[in-house]
């Protein structure tokens, strides 16, 4: 038997940063993403003689596959006779949101795989335990992740948004988001101000979507992710995943936003910068990154809808 899902990476515009309960992997502030069609995961459950875990056609690290085994645990006791093979159709682990694309796939996959008939609300606490941000992969569109785990999805008119995602370098991240996530609760001192911060935004963001105030949802996603990375900049000792190409690109889209061109940036925790515009601006700032020397750029529209089974066998 095997079972094949796909699904799609979100992007915070309001960040998620911290978890108040780790266990059952509970916020300490609202999150606010739209999940595009861009970047994917193709996952595919079958049976075999003894566990193992391909990711992106090589055998994964021994903590990787531990990672994936344990998941699992959370629809099965039978976790030794089964073959994980997951595919992403981007770079993992550099902040290009894989873990939610692959872990929205992987729970919508072992949940027709194992026959738990998990309802919505039960595939969300046992998604978020893979990865936070996977529980907006399971959904299309604008979706609101609160600080009580519960999960909302918005019917905001984003159908003209567009995506560039200038991708700087496809390399892992200098620290993995869960440690940094930690590290930064623990000891930085800005985090309590992250959390007022994050969930005032949230409702700001969520207000301007539904309203289709595009400066604002700019505006506030913008200052929402360098909150975020000033919580890090102020750990102790500091997390610092921007580099100086990052900072070239905000100084590229603030250049086009000063110039009435509808835009904006964010950036998760890695160097890679999200570009998001409206389809009447997507020539305008692809042209002007590329004359800013960023050639490797990737274009994406919201996706319809979230994680699915693909094919089943």
């Amino acid at each position: 038997m095997f079972v094949k899902s796909t699904s799609y990476a979100n992007f915070a515009l309001v960040k998620y940063w911290g978890k108040k309960d780790s266990e059952k992997v509970i916020p300490f502030n609202d999150s606010v993403s739209v999940t595009w069609d861009i970047f994917k995961t193709h996952t595919i459950l079958q049976s075999a003689s003894s566990f193992s875990f391909v990711l992106n056609n090589n055998p994964a690290s021994e903590k990787d596959s531990e990672r994936v085994k344990q998941f699992l645990k959370h629809f099965t006791d039978d976790v030794d006779t089964v073959k994980v093979i997951s595919q992403n159709t981007f770079p993992t682990a550099a902040g290009l949101a894989s873990s939610a694309s692959g872990f929205s796939a992987l729970a919508v996959a072992a949940n027709r795989f194992f026959n738990t008939a998990f309802d919505k609300e039960q595939l969300e606490a046992v998604t978020r335990k893979g990865s936070g941000s996977a529980v907006r992969s399971l959904y299309g569109g604008v979706v609101r992740w609160r600080n009580d785990g519960t999960v909302e999805t918005l019917a905001a008119p984003i159908e003209d948004y567009v995506l560039v995602v200038v991708l700087l370098t496809g390399d892992k991240k200098v620290m993995p988001s869960r440690e940094a996530m930690a590290h930064t609760v623990t000891t930085s001192p800005y985090f309590p101000a992250w959390i007022d911060i994050a969930n005032r935004d949230a409702n700001t963001l969520c207000t301007a979507l539904m309203e289709g105030d595009f400066d604002t949802v700019g505006d506030t996603a913008q200052s929402n992710a360098m909150a975020m990375h000033a919580s890090m900049l102020a750990a102790t000792p500091p997390i610092v995943y921007l580099k100086d190409e990052t900072m070239e690109v905000i100084r590229i889209i603030d250049g086009l936003r000063q110039n009435k061109t509808e835009c904006f940036y964010t950036m998760d925790a890695g160097p890679n910068v999200k570009v998001i515009s409206r389809k009447h601006d997507l020539d305008t700032v692809l042209n002007a990154l590329r004359e800013g020397g960023f050639s490797d750029l990737h274009v994406g529209r919201p996706a319809k809808r979230g994680a699915f089974i693909d094919d089943e066998g």
